[in-house]
């Protein structure tokens, strides 16, 4: 048996708990969802609101340009828990933390709702992807590097990064800027919400290379399908 898989009970199973979100029923579901999309359009109306669609877009693609991540499609509660992260400084992001403050728990909720249930085609990285450092990434990715170790990081975000909701987003096709800056924030900034260290403990001990090898390789993917259907191609663009 692989390595890896043997060490996945000991690695994953216990940190599933970490957070819950009561489930929603279609009505709530309907009504946060509207209010997430006039949120994320417009801001929620009060003095110094920014609209979510200034860096993630409406439908979540992102900004690689400036390494805003694409959440479109991600769980709906792991929206909630880390833009609750943001507000309690555990998760570090400075430039959300004056947002996120102008937003009321049931707003949070409302954009969770929103870009959990929207797609859209992966939008042009800032550059080509190195295919050496897409090797590297993927071996790291997919097997670990045990002299360090670090384990594989599809044990924890799924075949791929496609991700395990709702705990763990995916990361497959989520653009390099974000996906490097989130690691040197694990690694050496002040993001600190990540179940039991692990993350930060991770980061710590691949190189810069390494670091910049895993997020080419989980860029290079296409997102995972919505709906079981495949992306469109991208076009550079996301939808209105």
């Amino acid at each position: 048996m692989n390595r890896s898989f043997r060490t996945l009970p000991a690695l994953a199973f216990p940190i599933l708990l970490f957070f819950s979100l009561a489930p929603l029923s279609p009505a709530q579901a309907g009504s946060l969802i509207d209010k997430g999309r006039k949120i994320a359009q417009e801001g929620n109306d009060l003095p110094g609101s920014t609209a979510c669609m200034e860096c993630h877009r409406l439908h979540g693609g992102g900004m690689p340009s400036i390494g805003s991540p694409r959440i479109a499609g991600q769980p709906r509660q792991y929206i909630e828990h880390e833009i609750l992260g943001v507000k309690a400084g555990t998760r570090y992001a400075p430039i959300m933390a004056g947002i996120v403050n102008n937003l009321s728990e049931k707003d949070i909720q409302a954009v969770a709702a929103w870009y959990a249930s929207v797609r859209t085609p992966k939008l042009r990285d800032v550059s080509p992807y190195d295919p050496d450092l897409v090797k590297l990434g993927k071996r790291i990715a997919l097997k670990g590097q045990w002299k360090k170790n670090v384990p594989a990081c599809v044990l924890c975000h799924g075949p791929q990064g496609r991700g395990i909701p709702p705990h763990f987003p995916y990361i497959k096709g989520q653009n390099k800027g974000y996906i490097l800056r989130q690691l040197i924030s694990f690694a050496f900034l002040k993001r600190s919400d990540d179940p039991q260290g692990l993350m930060r403990g991770i980061a710590r001990r691949l190189s810069p290379t390494e670091r910049k090898a895993v997020a080419e390789y989980f860029a290079s993917l296409t997102p995972p399908p919505a709906d079981g259907q495949p992306d469109r191609p991208s076009s550079g663009k996301d939808p209105r």
